[in-house]
């Protein structure tokens, strides 16, 4: 399709993928102990069609750009890969009184960074005391 400069158009597609797997269990080993793992896995990748400037006529009567496009497609890719982890113990002292210990791991790596790596971890652990009355 041209226009009046004799442009054409490149009708560009954004291509995405992501996939995640997921899985926990929580077991209770003991009237006053609870157990649970939970795992979770994700891949995504993303990128958008490389740009097609067929502009014959156009660039016949216009000088060159100074810019180059030949990279700004990749400019939105999308590399990632991110592992959440958590696990929990629970401890009834009675019915009304209980100690929970809880750890949560988060890895995330990021295979095409552009601006900047976003790669990295972080893990934290949380100690709570709960009294029903």
């Amino acid at each position: 399709m041209g226009g009046q400069d004799g442009y054409s158009r490149d009708l560009l597609k954004y291509n995405e993928t992501s996939n995640s797997i997921l899985g926990g269990v929580k077991i209770r080993p003991g009237d006053h102990w609870d157990l649970g793992l939970n795992v979770t896995y994700t891949a995504s990748e993303g990128g958008l069609d490389p740009f097609d400037l067929p502009a014959d006529d156009y660039v016949a009567i216009t000088p060159p750009m100074s810019y180059d496009f030949s990279k700004s497609h990749t400019y939105s890719n999308i590399d990632v890969d991110r592992l959440n982890f958590d696990a929990m113990l629970k401890y009834k002292i009675n019915e009304d009184l209980w100690l929970r210990l809880w750890y949560q791991l988060a890895d995330f790596d990021d295979k095409d960074p552009y601006l900047y790596d976003t790669t990295g971890m972080v893990q934290w652990a949380t100690v709570t005391a709960g009294w029903s009355f």
